[in-house]
């Protein structure tokens, strides 16, 4: 079996997995989980592919992947890790939290950031990113989407790209077995996603311990306007915290479109 092979029975035996669906090439997984849902009645879903050729990220970018990369969606209800509907806005950070912990053991632990609000990097550049996304088919269900960069060297990426992400490979010199590092992220999240419905304090202190962003100059598109300032980290409900020309201001959501040290 090659380092990039995923055995979906082991997958779901070790793991809090109720079905798990990989496909040798999918357009997008979150898309094919989108319409998959109302046609099963299990969760949580796992639905993975060696080949993603249409993923997607926040905001319409799209997702760079190629052979030796890990990307799966799962799709599972809140609810049933205690998690209430005014908690899914930080629930990016959470699994941003989950798969940054999860990598940890992999690659150097102090080398793992999270950039807010869902993506995780390693020296500097980005290793994985996340899409959460809702149904309208069963609004008690989300797809959370997952591309992680295992072994696929990135020098094989377009030059914008290389610049700015990273792979596991690249970083530890070497492959890693893409379903281990599945399995872990799996577990990891499940501990992650319990924990938050519990209102189990430390989550936002262990996120702000890896805040890529934090004491650095940045820039950050809302929808409405671009705004610079200074990154103060983030909040207890998981607004990011930029002092600017007019004072603090807090934004839930918009695109970090320029970092300066």
């Amino acid at each position: 079996m090659s380092m990039n092979s995923i055995d979906k029975e082991a997958v779901q035996r070790k793991t809090f997995l109720a079905a798990v669906e990989w496909l040798s090439e999918v357009d997008s997984t979150n898309s094919y989980a989108i319409r998959m849902v109302a046609e099963r009645e299990q969760f949580p879903l796992l639905v993975g592919a060696n080949i993603q050729t249409q993923g997607r990220g926040r905001g319409g970018n799209q997702w760079w992947g190629s052979d030796g990369s890990l990307t799966f969606s799962l799709v599972l209800k809140p609810l049933d890790y205690g998690m209430l509907q005014q908690q899914w806005p930080i629930m990016s950070l959470a699994v941003g939290l989950a798969i940054g912990e999860g990598l940890a053991p992999f690659v150097s632990h102090s080398s793992i950031q999270l950039k807010w609000p869902n993506d995780v990097y390693a020296d500097g550049k980005k290793i994985a990113g996340i899409l959460i996304e809702t149904t309208s088919t069963n609004p008690e269900l989300v797809v959370i989407g997952i591309g992680i960069n295992v072994n696929n060297s990135l020098a094989a990426a377009p030059m914008e790209v290389r610049d700015k992400a990273s792979s596991m490979k690249d970083h530890v010199g070497s492959s890693l077995s893409c379903e281990e590092v599945l399995i872990t992220i799996l577990q990891t999240l499940e501990q992650t996603l319990r924990r938050l419905g519990s209102a189990e304090s430390g989550f936002l202190d262990r996120w702000r311990e890896r805040c890529f962003l934090t004491g650095k100059q940045i820039g950050i598109d809302d929808s409405r306007c671009q705004t610079y300032g200074s990154c103060l980290g983030i909040d207890d409900d998981g607004a990011l915290r930029l002092m600017t020309a007019n004072g603090l201001q807090r934004f839930f959501a918009g695109t970090v479109t320029s970092i300066d040290e």
